[in-house]
């Protein structure tokens, strides 16, 4: 071609949760008898979640007697869909002056983290927690064409924030201009508490930046975890986003149907004209989906999904239990119950993996795939051990690396309900930790 078109900041976008899903293909295609075992990706539906009846009922009788919604929606989203967030708001924390003039509807959260962060200013930059979601970390890397900049989560505390190395980074990198939290976290499964997120506010305030508030998970709640509205702490405060979908929590990832909220939006002229600006791709973009959007209140506000999410958050606490139980067992690897979401991370000791260690591959084509693929001297070792595992048992997790965590591990979903399914997954994954630490000390 006479011009270049291939754009190299691309080698930034990752996304280690699908990725791994290519090895498996190729492992596939290398060994017939190849059995893919998918603890990568948080989808409840392919996990055995059934959608439940009065939901279906719910979009059924919207396409069947609302020709409307086959139509276009406004731009950022229905205005009574807009409005229902704007009240939600004001229930959860009753000092929101959140109006439906300042709720934006997208295409699921992946659309909404891709406009948040493609729409910055050159040069400004969002802190992201490390770990953390891959794609806000790759977004933000993508728009910057520069590394992530990052704020550990301290796994000794739960994961909490470690508002020290937090602090830290804000002073170092003066072209932070927000910080992103995600609360209930991916892919810790931590909750943070009201005391943690007062001292985020109060960090904004001090150095004048906004908050962007990651909580697509904000109902799964569980193990007497209390959930604190960061709506409320921040209201007259400090810029705020707060960004929800209703792919996890009905649960529907296929509906693609996120939302993004813009608080305190007339306390900086700069948030201000930022807000203004994401009007413009929204248009460009014509709409968002219209059958999800009329849905969600009308799901959320039935009297059947209170009583449907109290059994749903039950069984995910216990299934979480359960996996905890059985992981917290093996030596070597640290693990903690998780307070909300549907993921678990594991860690491992320090100094623990190293490049000798291995599990036995019955397959040779497979065995040469894998040991071609972790030959790279800056191949991570986390990314090793779940690469061997993947071909010696079929159990997909994704690396810890791939979250850019500091801490070596991985992460696991804990959705699974089938009983017996689920307990063997994960005594095969106990015993074949066990096998790949001990073969080569």
């Amino acid at each position: 071609m006479r011009k270049k078109i291939f754009n190299p900041k691309t080698a930034l976008l990752q996304y280690g949760i699908r990725e791994v899903v290519e090895l498996s293909q190729k492992l596939g295609e290398a060994d017939p008898n190849f059995k893919f075992i998918g603890e990568n990706i948080g989808d409840p539906v392919a996990k055995g979640w059934q959608v439940p009846g009065f939901i279906k009922k719910i979009l059924a009788d919207l396409i069947l007697k609302n020709n409307g919604i086959f139509g276009y929606a406004h731009s950022r989203g229905k205005l009574e869909s807009r409005q229902w967030v704007a009240d939600c708001s004001r229930k959860y924390a009753p000092s929101s002056r959140l109006d439906c003039e300042h709720v934006f509807f997208t295409n699921g959260l992946g659309a909404a983290i891709s406009l948040l962060y493609r729409t910055l200013k050159p040069g400004a930059r969002i802190i992201q927690p490390h770990p953390g979601y891959p794609a806000h970390i790759s977004n933000e890397k993508f728009a910057a064409g520069k590394p992530s900049i990052g704020y550990r989560s301290n796994p000794e505390t739960g994961w909490s924030p470690d508002l020290d190395h937090l602090e830290s980074q804000v002073k170092k990198h003066p072209e932070i201009a927000g910080i992103l939290l995600i609360n209930p976290n991916n892919p810790t499964g931590a909750v943070y508490s009201a005391s943690v997120l007062e001292r985020v506010v109060r960090l904004a305030e001090r150095y004048r930046l906004m908050l962007i508030s990651d909580e697509v998970y904000f109902r799964m709640v569980f193990n007497k975890t209390k959930y604190a509205h960061l709506t409320e702490l921040a209201a007259g405060r400090v810029p705020l986003i707060v960004m929800r979908g209703m792919s996890k929590d009905i649960p529907w990832p296929g509906g693609r149907c996120g939302w993004i909220e813009f608080h305190n939006v007339n306390l900086d002229k700069e948030f201000q004209l930022y807000f203004e600006s994401l009007k413009k791709p929204l248009m460009l973009e014509v709409c968002a989906a219209a059958l999800p959007q009329a849905a969600a209140p009308l799901i959320y506000e039935n009297p059947q999904y209170t009583q449907w999410l109290k059994k749903y958050t039950a069984e995910l606490e216990q299934i979480s239990n359960e996996i905890a139980g059985i992981l917290g067992s093996v030596p070597g690897l640290k693990i903690r119950p998780i307070q909300g979401a549907f993921y678990m991370m594991a860690l491992f000791d320090n100094g623990l993996l190293n490049r000798r260690q291995r599990l036995p591959i019955a397959n040779a084509r497979v065995d040469k795939i894998i040991r071609q693929a972790v030959v790279p001297a800056t191949f991570p070792l986390d990314k090793r051990f779940a690469y061997y595992l993947l071909a010696s048992t079929g159990i997909c997790v994704v690396p810890a690396s791939d979250f850019s965590s500091p801490y070596p591990g991985f992460r696991i979903t804990t959705l699974d309900r089938d009983a017996r399914h689920r307990r063997e997954t994960y005594q095969t994954l106990a015993r074949a930790i066990g096998k790949y630490l001990a073969s080569a000390s």
